[in-house]
């Protein structure tokens, strides 16, 4: 204890100086806008990368929460689009004629997490992460945040295969609601960001831009949702149009997707079906 006093008593006036060195330092750095701008830039050279890791760490924790949340949010938004509903309609005969009409809900959603995608095959398929312990079947339709992504092909416990647009046997019903047409939306292998819609008569008028959208033909697929906007129109054909469709879904960074289930399926297949067999 006595030799570390003694070395503050030898070199005290050296421990004075520092001290006085940094008080005029810090005077200089609050009093003078140059000097207190050139350090803080110098600063932030060091601790500017220091925050942006720090911030790419916590915001990878909290990034799948935040994910699942937007998702809960979307399906909300989903299952009150008009298109999710059909009205019913009761009329009572009496003295006076009244009529009631309720809503009934014909789709639901859920989501699901992509753990599995191709783009560049001729046959892609994608795998998620819900099966059939999560009330996932066949034929389910599936959708991105931006539009139509495929349908549901085989289901295990845990896991369901889709079939998406890109896919050589893939068909979808589709509309151009411009000219209320309704076609085909086939795919060309080779092309992760077009498809082709076809059996449009080459007579009508087709503007690049239209929305495509798909037909509600089919027991899959909700009615109006976008697949796509015309971004070339082929009229060399003799009796039918080539258009591509620039596909509003991006396969290429698919991560959360929404499965949909007709609550009227069974029945409307269990219809179409009668008629095949007369």
């Amino acid at each position: 204890m006595e030799n570390l006093l003694e070395f503050f008593r030898k070199n005290f006036k050296y421990f004075l100086f520092v001290v006085l060195e940094l008080v005029c330092i810090v005077l200089i750095y609050n009093n003078m806008s140059y000097p207190h701008f050139k350090l803080a830039k110098a600063s932030q050279v060091i601790t500017g990368p220091v925050y942006t890791f720090r911030h790419a760490v916590v915001r990878h924790f909290y990034y799948a929460k935040e994910n699942e949340d937007l998702a809960e949010q979307n399906i909300s938004l989903l299952r009150e689009n008009s298109n999710n509903f059909f009205e019913e309609s009761d009329t009572v005969i009496s003295v006076f004629d009244t009529t009631s009409s309720k809503k009934k809900r014909i789709y639901d959603y859920t989501f699901a997490h992509v753990i599995h995608n191709s783009t560049y095959k001729k046959y892609n398929y994608i795998i998620i992460d819900k099966g059939q312990k999560d009330g996932i079947t066949p034929d389910m339709a599936v959708l991105s945040s931006r539009g139509v992504v495929g349908a549901v092909s085989n289901v295990s416990e845990n896991f369901a295969s889709v079939i998406p647009l890109l896919h050589a046997d893939s068909r979808l019903s589709a509309r151009l609601p411009s000219i209320n047409q309704i076609g085909t939306i086939v795919w060309e292998e080779g092309d992760p960001l077009h498809s082709y819609l076809v059996d449009i008569p080459q007579h009508l008028a087709v503007n690049i831009g239209d929305s495509v959208l798909t037909s509600g033909y089919s027991n899959v697929f909700p009615k109006d949702i976008l697949i796509g906007t015309v971004s070339e129109i082929d009229n060399s054909q003799t009796s039918f149009l080539k258009i591509q469709v620039e596909l509003a879904t991006s396969f290429n960074n698919l991560n959360t997707v929404y499965v949909v289930k007709n609550l009227y399926k069974d029945e409307l297949d269990t219809l179409k079906a009668s008629f095949k067999n007369e």
